[in-house]
């Protein structure tokens, strides 16, 4: 609920200046496949669902607030660029969806061995239970590839949000059916390279400032 609460708070008191276009798209396809993934996995996580589903509706704000901004400011190729880029996820999120599992079918009837074997997994490339965790590397990779980014652009309260979330879901991921190391994993990085940012921002507002 950290992140989706951060997203609310920062559309009610901060400026879409602030607003990280990169990080808000990747939490948007984010929480799209962990809201799915909380529904599939045993047990059934419901209130991990709603959040997620709350995150996909706020960080979806964000973005409308930020494309506003780039009209307003005169800004249109950041502007055409970010319906663009809403435009092409879609669509590439709505085609995996509908016609993923005729692929996963084809491949494993296809009896192609190790291939075949991998794609028909539970946890398989073909399933929710292996493009959420990769979607947080998203997340991890968005913030490493920013390792310098600019104080000013820091949510102090998205990045909270974020360590906490990869703090606590380092310990969930060992404890669901199927166990999810490739999840665990990712919330490690997910922790350190937040943290990394978060510790950046307080330093600047509230260390340096004095």
């Amino acid at each position: 609920w950290g992140m989706s609460l951060a997203a609310i708070k920062d559309s009610l008191s901060a400026g879409p200046e602030i607003i990280n276009e990169k990080m808000t798209f990747v939490l948007i396809v984010y929480s799209s496949l962990f809201s799915y993934w909380a529904w599939v996995v045993i047990p059934r996580n419901m209130l991990l669902c709603a959040c997620h589903i709350t995150n996909v509706l706020a960080q979806s704000n964000q973005m409308r607030r930020l494309l506003a901004h780039k009209q307003e400011t005169g800004d249109t190729e950041a502007a055409t660029r970010i319906a663009t880029t809403a435009s092409i996820i879609g669509v590439a999120g709505g085609s995996t969806f509908f016609f993923g599992h005729l692929v996963k079918n084809a491949i494993v009837a296809m009896n192609l061995g190790a291939l075949s074997t991998l794609c028909g997994a539970d946890a398989g490339p073909f399933t929710v239970h292996f493009w959420a965790p990769m979607s947080k590397w998203m997340i991890s990779g968005a913030s490493f590839v920013d390792l310098n980014i600019p104080t000013e652009k820091i949510s102090i309260n998205q990045y909270t949000a974020l360590t906490l979330t990869g703090f606590f879901f380092t310990r969930y991921a060992l404890l669901v059916t199927p166990i999810n190391y490739v999840l665990c994993s990712v919330n490690i990085a997910l922790f350190l390279s937040s943290a990394w940012h978060l510790g950046r921002k307080i330093n600047a507002d509230y260390i340096e400032k004095k």
